[in-house]
């Protein structure tokens, strides 16, 4: 006997999942029907098996320092923010999620995670400071940004800009973990904070590996970042650059 699930149907009648378990140990709530349309069904397999987020759970571990000041670009669900947090390593964590659909839903996830400490900010980060930016929303959360492209995006929202290179200095941030599509548009402003030692940059979305952007890689390295390219994640390093200047140096005497 075989049986079919009708998981459209479920989509919209979740009636006895409370929430969803990420493998890497983060719960998410899923407890009404209102998560249901934001985590649609494709988003809900990539977290049970453990897909969501991977290429940069995966470099948490040796990224994370203990005292580091972190800041999630494109928090999203959550999951990278709340393992950041977990972690007992950061001093300060704040996650920048420019989807205002999430910016409740992120909250609740880390409190249900045991992290409220958790910064969470509904903004778009830029080079200097404009009233309000567009995002484009799309079906899956993943590929929302904000650039139209072809037009298939479900919602337009205008979001709050703030300076990125304000935060960083303010905060102090040493680590800048980026999970989203075009990162260099919202890292310009990092050639004037030198907090930051470590980035990750992550393009999510359905991307098999990461984009060829000369234009962040000529950036950051022009400021003393050394590219480690990760599978579909890059790590710049900027202690790394200067263990390797000295290193050169040493050579050379």
């Amino acid at each position: 006997m075989s049986c079919v699930v009708d998981l459209s149907s479920r989509r919209h009648a979740p009636n006895s999942l409370k929430f969803l378990s990420h493998p890497a140990g983060v719960m998410l709530p899923f407890d009404d029907t209102s998560h249901a349309d934001l985590i649609v069904p494709e988003v809900r397999s990539a977290i049970c098996a453990g897909s969501y987020s991977a290429n940069t759970i995966m470099n948490l571990p040796d990224l994370v320092q203990n005292g580091d000041r972190v800041l999630v670009i494109g928090a999203g669900l959550g999951v990278a923010s709340t393992l950041i947090a977990k972690s007992n390593r950061a001093e300060r964590v704040i996650a920048v999620e420019a989807n205002s659909i999430l910016y409740p839903y992120l909250k609740r996830v880390h409190a249900l995670n045991g992290v409220p400490w958790v910064e969470t900010v509904n903004a778009v980060l830029g080079e200097k400071f404009r009233a309000r930016v567009p995002f484009f929303a799309r079906h899956d959360l993943r590929d929302s940004s904000l650039v139209p492209d072809d037009g298939a995006w479900d919602q337009l929202m205008l979001i709050p800009c703030m300076d990125l290179n304000l935060i960083l200095s303010e905060e102090q941030i040493t680590l800048v973990v980026c999970e989203i599509p075009n990162a260099s548009t919202q890292l310009m402003a990092l050639e004037g904070s030198w907090s930051v030692e470590r980035i990750l940059v992550n393009p999510g979305g359905n991307l098999s590996r990461p984009q060829a952007d000369d234009e962040m890689y000529a950036l950051l390295g022009a400021v003393g970042f050394v590219a480690d390219d990760r599978d579909t994640a890059t790590v710049f390093d900027r202690v790394g650059a200067r263990r390797e200047q000295i290193k050169q140096a040493k050579h050379s005497a």
